[in-house]
């Protein structure tokens, strides 16, 4: 890069920075036309400067952003998701020993996580009198405290003595008090653990989802209310019966990478199990029953593609998630890996905060998508033990539709083969095609 070319881009750089400063200090008002197209200007520069791609996607990303405000201030969706981007962007072009600290504003409402709780109660904040005898009736049969709260502020002024362990929440009335969000805020920074919030829709419509999911509820219930469902969540997320740790096999020939991992696995209650040859990864499979499996790629023996491979072409462990884990940098050999049925491919050095967050996001929906099939196969079963003693007229129709399921199951079990395909690299290690 020439001289001129260097004092070109950082004057570039420089306006970037002071635009996207004083827009963040205004996040209520509209981003200037100057701002979006200095970062327009930023993102085209960036693609001769390869070495700033990464912060060149950041400014293209808020650009389109503040160009679908249209000249209007970002609505309160938006606005942390400028403030967001704005973020990234000034930590990315901070200068030298000038690094901004690095903060992650939420995307989301936070949701209450699961936790163990000794009180069981919870408040029913619905205007509908049969909706409300409906939900006492049924929680309190299920040995929870149902107590009804007929006002916002009666909500808002809940303290330790009357702590719930979940709100269950008429969205309907919460739309008509936009205060609600703040209350429920307010609720979950008050008590630890934070109080759960379900919410109660008339529709099932993806406006009404959104605004549950925009006020923090942990599950939105379309009307009319599956109550038993409803009770197996309340128990589950106040974890009435004892969790299981997740488990994990870890497949790694180093044995000081394989404890490095595993110490960090365990020091978040995860089981692990290490296996330092991976020939005998499938025998230590059968007997651990791991909800993940994690592989290196470079092993003596057998490499982690082969050994992906053959853990595929296993029936039994279609539903377990497995996570490559190498140093190998090349986007071609990840695109090899997520060929052959990997979930993941994460390049060594690991953050391990990441490693466990990948493994406990991936075992959570390992064991969802096990024990809805777990549950899909009892009421297969509980039908065919139904259907003698149906009338005649059904009992054809019923063994019908069972055998219609069986067959829809299967094609859901039994997914494409995982078929090895000869991938063709350029000099960068990017694939040129596919077939």
């Amino acid at each position: 890069m020439s001289d001129d070319e260097y004092q070109s881009l950082q004057q570039l750089i420089d306006r970037v920075r002071t635009l996207a400063s004083q827009q963040l200090l205004a996040l209520d008002s509209p981003a200037p036309t100057v701002l979006a197209s200095t970062l327009a200007d930023f993102h085209a520069a960036t693609r001769v400067h390869h070495c700033l791609e990464d912060v060149g996607e950041t400014a293209r990303s808020l650009a389109s952003l503040l160009y679908h405000c249209s000249g209007r201030a970002p609505d309160a969706q938006e606005r942390p998701q400028v403030s967001l981007l704005i973020g990234n962007l000034l930590r990315e072009l901070a200068p030298v020993g000038h690094a901004l600290p690095e903060t992650l504003p939420p995307l989301v409402t936070p949701i209450a996580p699961s936790s163990a709780t000794e009180h069981k109660r919870v408040v029913l904040y619905v205007d509908s009198g049969s909706l409300l005898v409906m939900l006492r009736e049924t929680l309190a049969q299920a040995g929870f405290e149902p107590v009804g709260i007929d006002s916002l502020e009666a909500l808002a002024a809940l303290d330790d003595g009357g702590r719930p362990v979940a709100i269950i929440a008429d969205l309907g009335l919460c739309q008509l008090h936009p205060q609600c969000s703040d209350v429920f805020a307010t609720l979950r920074g008050r008590f630890s653990p934070p109080p759960h919030l379900f919410c109660i829709g008339a529709t099932e419509d993806i406006p009404a989802r959104l605004e549950a999911v925009r006020l923090g509820a942990t599950r939105f219930l379309p009307q009319p209310i599956d109550t038993a469902r409803l009770v197996a969540i309340l128990q589950g997320v106040t974890r009435q019966t004892p969790i299981q740790p997740f488990r994990v096999l870890l497949v790694e020939d180093d044995p000081f990478l394989g404890e490095v991992y595993a110490s960090g696995l365990r020091e978040d209650g995860i089981e692990v199990c290490v296996v330092g040859d991976p020939l005998q990864a499938p025998a230590r499979i059968a007997g651990f029953e791991p909800d993940v499996i994690i592989s290196d790629i470079y092993m003596p023996g057998c490499n982690g593609f082969e050994l992906l491979a053959m853990l595929r072409q296993d029936d039994v462990l279609l539903d377990t998630p497995i996570m490559v884990l190498s140093s190998e940098p090349l986007v071609g050999r990840r695109v090899e890996a997520l060929g052959l049925g990997a979930d993941d491919f994460l390049v060594k050095p690991v953050d391990m905060e990441l490693l466990v967050s990948a493994v406990i996001a991936r075992a959570r929906r390992a064991r969802m998508l096990k024990r809805s099939r777990s549950e899909y196969r009892r009421l297969q079963q509980r039908m065919r033990e139904l259907a003698p003693y149906l009338p005649e007229r059904f009992q054809a129709n019923a063994v019908a539709e069972v055998e219609l399921e069986d067959m829809l199951l299967s094609e859901t079990i039994n997914m494409d083969d995982y078929i090895v395909r000869e991938m063709h690299h350029d000099d960068d290690g990017e694939p040129e095609g596919r077939r």
